[in-house]
């Protein structure tokens, strides 16, 4: 017989994480109207005073405020005298919520939510069919978010501390070298690489159009485009010449060919050159990977990864689908034969210096 008791505790479990999912869109509602960045700044406020400083509608801002109220992501002030509602976004919430340079800032990953859930009725016949989708059929929406959740971490990671712990990596920069970036995104590392050693000289490649147009606006932005360039290519085809640096973040595992894209970046590896990538945080036994972390990157693989992997002809691996064990045995075919972890930027993410 089924345990009752059980079941209504598991309705209560379904309960909250469907309310998490309506809180999630109602974050990336936040974050992109400026919600959030409003009242951390000018502080607490009523729907009528936060429609006004944002030039929103005052009942959809209710709304909205209602919702976040309830999910503790507000706080409720005292009324006043005509019974008004004050909400507050306390600090230690802001610093998730309202601020991008804060170190714990994750709101904007919020709008992967919806981003992801439009592509419901192509996923529910890749189900059927075992087809996928192609990058191009994603929206917009869905990069822009990807661009600005890379900007914040490559900031703040990237440079103080990244380039900095890989031995000799600083130096060779500063006398310049050759640097490719594989799935080179918005252009954001590519970028402040630049910036910073004028002396190297850079590549991005990135399958993606979108991803290449928006990267090449980056750099003429910055004033680095002398010497940074991007190319809509896939990098296992288009990797050539002798590199001091090669980087891939977070995009292995959608490769076609992860062995294959690998090879090409030992062969274009300089002599002492170091392949710098971040990769998912998972461990080899799939059904390991437990928890709301592993939950999320999951789903997130259902909706986008291996869709778009089973547009093609590779393995499709998955979010979670390069764990150690899995990784440094495909290093160790493609002659990269020393793959070492570095510390992780975040719990979801693994970052290793691999060398041949």
């Amino acid at each position: 017989m089924n345990d009752a008791t059980v079941t209504e505790a598991f309705v209560t479990r379904v309960m909250d994480d469907m309310s998490g999912g309506m809180v999630s869109i109602m974050c990336a509602l936040g974050d992109q109207l400026g919600l959030f960045r409003a009242l951390a700044e000018q502080g607490p406020a009523d729907s009528a005073g936060l429609a006004t400083r944002t030039g929103l509608d005052e009942r959809y801002v209710r709304e909205w405020l209602l919702c976040l109220s309830s999910a503790g992501y507000l706080t409720v002030g005292k009324a006043d005298e005509e019974g008004r509602e004050r909400f507050i976004l306390p600090p230690e919430h802001a610093a998730v919520l309202a601020f991008e340079e804060s170190p714990f800032f994750i709101a904007g990953a919020a709008r992967l939510v919806p981003a992801l859930s439009m592509m419901l009725d192509g996923v529910t016949e890749g189900f059927r069919s075992g087809g996928g989708l192609t990058p191009e059929q994603y929206p917009e929406s869905l990069y822009r978010t990807m661009w600005q959740m890379s900007a914040s971490w490559l900031d703040s990671l990237l440079l103080p501390q990244w380039v900095p712990a890989v031995d000799g990596l600083a130096r060779a920069l500063e006398d310049g070298t050759r640097v490719a970036h594989v799935g080179s995104g918005g252009g954001r590392a590519l970028v402040l690489l630049a910036g910073r050693f004028p002396r190297s000289r850079f590549v991005g490649y990135d399958r993606l159009r979108l991803n290449v147009e928006r990267a090449r606006r980056a750099a003429q932005e910055a004033g680095v485009a002398d010497r940074v360039e991007f190319v809509e290519a896939d990098a296992r085809e288009a990797l050539s010449g002798e590199h001091g640096l090669i980087m891939s973040f977070d995009v292995l595992h959608d490769a076609p060919d992860p062995g294959g894209t690998l090879r090409a970046v030992r062969s274009a590896l300089a002599p002492g050159g170091v392949f710098l990538l971040l990769e998912s945080n998972g461990v080899d036994r799939a059904v390991e990977n437990t928890g709301s972390g592993a939950a999320l990157l999951y789903g997130a693989s259902v909706l986008y990864s291996v869709p778009i992997t089973r547009a093609g002809e590779g393995p499709s691996l998955g979010m979670l689908g390069l764990p150690p064990g899995t990784l440094r045995t495909l290093c160790e075919e493609a002659g990269l034969t020393s793959v070492r972890p570095m510390p992780s930027p975040t719990p979801f993410n693994a970052l290793y210096e691999i060398r041949p």
